[in-house]
């Protein structure tokens, strides 16, 4: 039999591997097979041996055999072991465990304890998700795991939707069903039980490979389960292929913390033999598409429902777990690698993180923008940064082997294990961003006409989602070497990493001071500079060749303005707003780019910023202001005269910690309570939605409406959107001499300042 691997997942109660193919005729069909994962404990020799004796009567284990080999990426030498067979699945970890309580939790170092079993099973394979195979005895690979201008299989796509009959401003799982729709086959007013029987009859009959939805993770799936349930249509509930009835128990997502943010994962709901995607909760989805999760599912051996839902840094992960397998070596589990001893001059010395020239304050003319492409990957692909190649006894330490004023220096003979899969996604991605500039396109492909809502682009833009997934593997995998539970991170990994990257911006300002231009501004791989213009790609070329990492001129602007931080008035780092020469604006971490804010008032920036276009160069600005004003004015009166839908004033707020733990009554805490009172706990890192209805009320339910459909009765307070307003409007012109309180009269309509205050 030919045809594509669609899922592959491990059955606990039949210990057995479930892959579901899909052939050339387009039928689906499952191959069960067995399969025996493996877990590796070393320790010294008399260890071993007591603990191949304790295992022996052991439940779950099909064999122990004692060898001596290479486990971890680290070792420089072999080491005694046991390999130890898994005959239950469902045992694994608990027998890991075992081995640890036995040793004392210090005598065994375990490996391959919580490496996913659909990644070993593809990997022992030699297959990866959605590989073109001939099954026989075994799997025989058709294609190669490069992903270029091939089309995916024939997959079948519909989206699922079930609608409650939302009684409060957030559904329960005790409102019933108001309607349920599959794909085209859509029901509503009918008997609850008669809605959700329709939703199980039409899967099974149109057999989608992919059910897509919007929030089913967080709601669509538990709900529907739970109104089987009251329905007693549990046992009937058939969402998948495998014809179980789909369980969905009480699960609780969790909080976490990255880059300075606190964000939410929801509990995961996977189908069996179809894949289910939550398109509101898959970041990957959103930034890179179907392309771009399947291009990563095959690179980690990830299965594409599995990817779906993880983060870029989940994949590079898998990937160099993947390559660690390849050489032989084991995934180690439960790391601990302290870092290493070092005294204060020294701690103060590494740990300085990227290199930043404050921005000056002001509005500029003819300013370029150069950016490093992917600077810290190129660093740990062309410096060969990895965990294993540091300190290592084949190479002494040299100038060019050293990191710039550390004390850890890298092999120079042997690629890294990091290096490797950093230099294979940099050479995918300069791929895929070639084959976007250059336009190419890859014609009709009729396999993917089935995907519905989530089909891929034919045309240029296939590359660019393939290539802005890779972007932000690229971006996480140097925060991955300095993470404490990266699989392979090591803190003076992390900290060579920007010891090289200040060492090359600072060269790189030299280079292009030298060569006439100022610096304005510059933060970790970017530079913003004025200077003769017409040299500004030749000074790129010669900063390229010079440090050996790809720069370009990313931006070319008219005027460029940096906004001063409201607390101390030095530049803030990363806010700035400006015109391009091409007419179009760019703006970075000004209200305007910033989630929270509401969807009324980013418009109104946007466009009283946009109403500056006018001038030709930052001395022209203060000129044009008088447009910024009587955009301000026309907004106002929309607030005051309560022409706004409250809907585009809600707030969006990811408060950072759970109800309980504030101790404040912001605006935001109010709008937790009321949902705390319709029976939803907000945790970390979830969305809050709101309007604010008077900023100084004591009662919540008087001082916040949450967000619903029908907003019409809603008045929102005027005074505290006019605010608002003023305050993202004061913060963009205060450059220019223009504060909140010039921006709030503005608003409220009341006669500017003249023209003479702001030249």
């Amino acid at each position: 039999m030919k045809g594509w691997v669609l899922d592959t997942y491990a059955d606990h109660e039949r210990d057995l591997m479930d892959l579901w193919i899909i052939d050339g005729s387009g039928k689906r069909s499952m191959i069960a097979h067995r399969f025996h994962p493996e877990i590796k404990v070393a320790g010294n020799r008399e260890d071993l041996v007591n603990l191949d004796r304790y295992l022996k009567d052991m439940d779950g284990l099909k064999e122990v055999v004692r060898e001596n080999g290479y486990l971890d990426v680290q070792d420089r030498h072999p080491r005694d072991h046991l390999r130890i067979i898994i005959s239950r699945y469902s045992m694994m970890m608990d027998i890991a465990k075992d081995i640890e309580a036995f040793g004392n939790y210090r005598d065994y170092s375990l490996f391959n304890v919580d490496l996913r079993l659909p990644t070993r099973y593809l990997y022992e394979h030699g297959i990866f998700p959605l590989a073109k195979v001939q099954v026989a005895n075994g799997y025989k690979l058709l294609e190669n795991g490069d992903w270029g201008t091939n089309p995916l299989p024939p997959l079948k796509a519909k989206v699922l939707h079930v609608i409650p009959e939302q009684k409060g401003p957030v559904p329960r799982m005790t409102d019933p069903i108001r309607s349920v729709k599959v794909g085209d086959m859509e029901l509503s007013g009918e008997k609850e039980d008669r809605m959700i029987m329709a939703v199980v009859e039409e899967l099974k009959r149109t057999d989608p490979d992919l059910v897509l939805t919007y929030g089913g993770d967080t709601f669509v799936l538990p709900y529907l389960y739970e109104r089987a349930l009251v329905n007693d249509l549990g046992p009937y509930l058939k969402l998948d292929r495998s014809g179980r009835r789909f369980r969905a128990p009480v699960k609780t997502g969790r909080s976490y913390f990255t880059y300075g943010q606190v964000r939410y994962k929801p509990p995961y709901y996977p189908l069996k033999g179809r894949i289910h995607i939550d398109l509101e909760n898959s970041f990957l989805v959103r930034e890179g598409g179907l392309i771009g999760v399947a291009l990563l599912s095959r690179m980690s051996l990830l299965p594409l429902q599995v990817m779906s839902r993880l983060s870029p840094g989940s994949a590079i992960s898998y990937m160099e777990c993947v390559e660690a397998l390849g050489r032989g070596r084991s995934i180690r589990w439960k790391k601990n690698d302290p870092e290493g001893w070092k005294s204060a001059i020294e701690l103060s010395r590494s740990d300085r993180g990227g290199h930043i020239f404050d921005p000056i304050v002001g509005a500029y003319s003819d300013v370029i923008e150069m950016d490093f492409s992917s600077f810290y990957p190129h660093i740990m692909w062309k410096k060969n940064l990895s965990v294993e190649t540091l300190g290592c006894d084949c190479c002494p330490p040299e100038t060019d082997n050293t990191a710039p004023g550390l004390n850890y220096h890298y092999c120079r003979k042997d690629i890294g294990l990091i290096p490797h899969v950093v230099g294979d996604i940099l050479a995918r991605r300069m791929e895929y961003k070639a084959a976007f500039k250059n336009r190419v396109h890859q014609g009709e492909f009729p396999e993917e006409r089935g995907l519905g809502p989530i089909r891929p682009p034919t045309g240029p833009d296939r590359f660019y989602h393939a290539s802005n997934t890779l972007k932000w593997v690229l971006v996480t995998c140097f925060g991955y070497t300095g993470y404490k539970n990266a699989r392979f991170g090591r803190i003076e990994v992390h900290e060579s990493i920007t010891a090289y990257a200040r060492d090359m911006l600072l060269k790189a300002k030299e280079l292009v001071e030298e060569n006439g231009f100022r610096i304005l501004h510059g933060i970790v791989d970017s530079l913003w500079l004025t200077g003769p213009r017409n040299r500004a790609e030749e000074v790129a070329e010669l900063v390229e060749k010079e440090m050996g990492i790809p720069i370009g001129v990313d931006t070319v602007y008219k005027w460029l303005v940096f906004t001063p931080n409201k607390t101390n008035g030095v530049g803030s780092l990363n806010r700035y707003y400006g015109l391009r020469k091409d007419g179009t604006f760019k703006y970075r971490g000004i209200a305007s780019r910033q989630r929270s804010t509401p969807v009324f008032m980013k418009g109104a920036l946007t466009e009283m910023i946009e109403s500056l276009s006018g001038a030709e160069n930052a001395d022209e600005i203060p000129y044009h202001l008088h447009h910024a004003f009587d955009v301000m004015r026309d907004k106002g009166r929309m607030i005051i005269g309560r022409e706004v839908d409250p809907k585009d004033l809600a707030i969006t707020i990811r408060p950072s910690k759970g109800l309980d733990e504030y101790t404040t009554r912001s605006e935001h805490v109010a709008a937790m309570q009321l949902l705390r009172r319709e029976g939803e706990n907000i945790q970390g890192g979830q969305k809050v939605r709101f309007v604010v209805l008077d900023h100084n009320a004591g009662r919540p339910e008087n001082r916040v409406a949450l967000l619903k459909d029908d907003m019409d009765d809603v008045n929102y307070d005027i005074n505290r959107y006019l605010e608002l307003s003023a305050r993202f409007m004061g913060q963009a012109l205060a450059v220019f001499g223009v504060t909140e309180e010039d921006a709030l009269r503005a608003l409220k309509g009341v006669e500017q300042k003249g023209l003479e205050d702001f030249l």
